[in-house]
């Protein structure tokens, strides 16, 4: 073997090495993060595991970048910081995902497993990674949202109660008995919904005083579980549907 087989060959080796030693770094420091969040306040969320692979990533690619390439660490940071300033009007959206995350996770604003609620999209949150949130909406749709925008956007944390339970807006005509009209919503959507409804709260109505096309009633039903809104909704819009009382529909 020539000095120039071996010096490749120990490069090769090196090379090997350092790889190996990096993935069971990222591996054990992946189950360490795990095991803080079980037993910690910490939140919960892949970010902090792809921090901490990409930093373990990088300080493997400094370790081999002498010894396989012949780059010296210092000027290749150095060529990294000017790229870096290059490339930082275009990598200004990833950095605010980043920071935005982060500040949203340890400063426990969301967790995974909180349910929320965005401009339109309401659900749970499944993940929450380096770039976005990840919510899985009642009907099993998934919504990715940038981290920046729940940084800078109202964001409803909905609590348990909250979360179990769902509002019918209905428009009374003017000439209606309000009376009546409540007799008849409550008695039908607790019939409808006997199976679904929170016995401890039921179902609340909620005069909201005149609208464009009449009275505003609303209806706010409180259901045992999560699993139950969406039948209860439809019982409760079906049980209602249809009455003399409503200014339309």
């Amino acid at each position: 073997m020539t000095e120039l087989d071996e010096v490749i060959a120990y490069k090769f080796i090196y090379l090997a090495v350092v790889i190996i030693v990096a993935f069971v770094i990222q591996m054990i420091a992946t189950r360490a993060i795990k095991r803080v969040f079980s037993v910690t306040n910490v939140p919960k969320g892949s970010i902090f595991v792809n921090l901490a692979t990409g930093l373990i990533w990088f300080l493997a690619l400094l370790a081999v970048l002498e010894p396989v390439f012949g780059v010296q660490p210092t000027a290749f940071v150095a060529a990294l910081g000017v790229v870096s300033v290059a490339v930082s009007f275009g990598l200004q959206n990833t950095v605010s995902n980043v920071i935005s995350g982060l500040g949203l996770m340890l400063g426990h604003v969301i967790e995974v497993g909180d349910w929320i609620e965005v401009g339109a999209y309401q659900g749970v949150i499944t993940d929450i990674t380096w770039r976005a949130t990840t919510i899985k909406t009642l009907i099993g749709d998934v919504i990715v949202i940038p981290n920046s925008v729940l940084n800078t956007t109202t964001l409803r944390k909905m609590c348990d109660l909250s979360a179990r339970s769902f509002v019918i807006p209905l428009d009374i005509h003017p000439e209606a008995d309000m009376a009546e009209v409540e007799r008849d919503v409550r008695a039908s959507v607790e019939k409808a919904c006997a199976d679904y409804i929170d016995p401890a709260l039921g179902v609340i109505l909620v005069e909201m005083g005149y609208g464009t096309f009449g009275f505003r009633l609303d209806v706010r039903v409180s259901v045992k579980s999560l699993d139950d809104l969406l039948a209860a909704r439809s019982a409760a819009v079906a049980a209602v549907s249809g009455r003399s009382w409503l200014a339309r529909w």
